[in-house]
């Protein structure tokens, strides 16, 4: 599903007593995401990703502007008719329900349009084939052990993963107690044969009715076409749902649970289960990996550019987070103030900053930002020249921004002497934390060779240029050189 945002706003109104001006937390914005794409929305606290996510929910109005998704307008449309899954900061779980429960929680009351089915004649069907794996469901059914002993949970829980079926069906498949029968092949052939039976009972009785079903078990009308309802889901179809959720999240083993007694990691994948579960044509992400701690922030993050890739749901992946944005989103939009600063592939970004807030924003250490002249098509810091050249025409002062692996041994162009402070070797790395005069920070932060050899104090490198921006002084645009 692809989302388009054209010039959407939103104000907070102030209050003019007190003399409060309206707050423009979202400003003109025009974002378009391809369909299946995961796209992070990243900057500061207070910069409008999150505003603009839940108006993309439908959980708030925007002040002007439009919503589509796909050929669809939904900018007045109500959050449960837009399609969407959402996962908030806090996972929001329902403590007093197990994880099964949460999950299918959105599920209950569901109204939905769908082709209508021989529900009984699918799950004769469906039970006659899974008995073609009769040996295989013993073997689970023998390895469901708890405490030495064979668990129905475990079994159940087994069988379903394996045959990627139902509760209902699993438990059934159980009670047969295939696993204790003395002559297998002999039990099940008696089975097929009351299967066969069931069946042709329950054609007979859809043909007093005058009902036809399909191959598959879709009732059909007198045209012979699919006949479409509108219903509620039955207890074994919200099952099967639950069930292909948990599966994707890879919770399957803790449906039984309460959220106490998960970690936040496990927590999290139930969130984004209960989310997915109705199958939305768009999945949105509100900071859904801040409650985590490190390992646990990697290894998430991880399993949701899975989840999104395997579902091709598009998704909407707000973070503050700079090292989450880049590691799984296909595009970022970095924002300031409501403002889109610049929208790029993560890495197109990092090496082409639009502007000087993004060059800042993006990249762990941070740039380091000088002070500069042009002066005669030249670049200088102090009174060093670091680079020439002709596109330079303008003389006028500038920020220069050089990213901490820019930089090499001196070899005779484009030098430039900072003073060493102190030298951490790093394994394959040396990083300096050095001085310079016209240092916007407080320190010139360098990567270089672990191999070079280097003291404290001055100390002459030269420039990597395709790691050095130039901005104007005024507007904090790029300069190209």
């Amino acid at each position: 599903m692809e989302i388009t945002l054209k010039h959407l706003t939103k104000a907070f109104p102030g209050d003019a007593k007190k003399n409060m001006p309206d707050t423009i937390a979202v400003n003109d914005l025009n974002i378009q995401v391809k369909d299946g794409e995961l796209i992070g929305l990243l900057g500061p606290s207070g910069c409008g990703k999150s505003t603009t996510l839940y108006m993309i929910a439908g959980l708030k109005q925007p002040t002007d502007g439009e919503i589509w998704f796909g050929d669809e307008e939904v900018t007045h449309l109500s959050p449960e008719k837009r399609g969407i899954g959402l996962v908030f900061q806090n996972y929001a779980l329902y403590p007093h329900l197990t994880v099964y429960d949460n999950v299918a929680f959105p599920l209950t009351n569901l109204k939905v349009l769908t082709e209508e089915k021989c529900h009984k004649l699918i799950a004769v069907r469906h039970k006659r084939e899974l008995l073609s794996h009769a040996e295989e469901i013993v073997d689970i059914i023998k390895h469901a052990l708890y405490k030495n002993k064979i668990s129905k949970e475990l079994a159940i829980q087994k069988l379903i993963a394996k045959f990627k079926t139902i509760t209902s069906i699993a438990s059934y498949l159980f009670k047969l107690k295939l696993h204790t029968a003395k002559d297998l092949q002999a039990t099940v052939d008696k089975e097929i044969e009351s299967l066969n039976a069931q069946e042709q009972k329950i054609l007979d009785s859809l043909a007093k009715k005058n009902k036809k079903v399909d191959e598959e078990g879709f009732l059909l009308d007198e045209n012979g076409q699919r006949i479409q309802v509108k219903r509620t889901l039955r207890k074994d179809e919200i099952d099967a749902l639950v069930q292909e959720a948990s599966r994707l999240v890879m919770i399957s083993e803790y449906l039984a649970r309460k959220p106490s007694e998960l970690s936040g990691g496990q927590q999290q994948r139930v969130a984004i289960a209960r989310a997915l579960v109705k199958k939305p044509k768009v999945l949105l992400l509100d900071e859904p990996l801040s409650n985590l701690d490190a390992r646990l922030r990697i290894q998430t993050r991880e399993e949701i550019r899975r989840i999104q890739q395997e579902t091709k749901i598009t998704t909407v992946f707000v973070t503050h987070d700079q090292d989450e944005a880049m590691s799984i989103c296909d595009d970022i939009v970095v924002m300031k103030d409501g403002v889109e600063m610049q929208k790029d592939h993560p890495q197109a970004m990092y090496d082409n900053p639009k502007n000087l807030f993004v060059a800042k924003f993006l990249g762990v250490p941070p740039i380091n930002v000088f002070e500069g002249k042009i002066k005669d098509h030249k670049v200088y810091l102090g009174t060093e020249c670091i680079l020439e050249s002709e596109k330079l025409t303008e003389d006028k002062d500038i920020y220069v921004a050089i990213r901490p692996e820019g930089f090499l041994p001196a070899n005779g162009k484009n030098v430039f002497t900072i003073n060493v402070k102190e030298i951490i070797t790093q394994g394959r790395d040396k990083s300096l934390i050095a001085e310079h005069g016209s240092m916007t920070g407080e320190q010139v932060k360098v990567i270089i060779d672990s191999d070079v050899k280097v003291d404290v104090g001055p100390f002459a490198l030269s420039l990597r240029l395709n790691k050095v921006f130039l901005f104007d002084h005024e507007s904090e645009e790029r300069i190209e050189f």
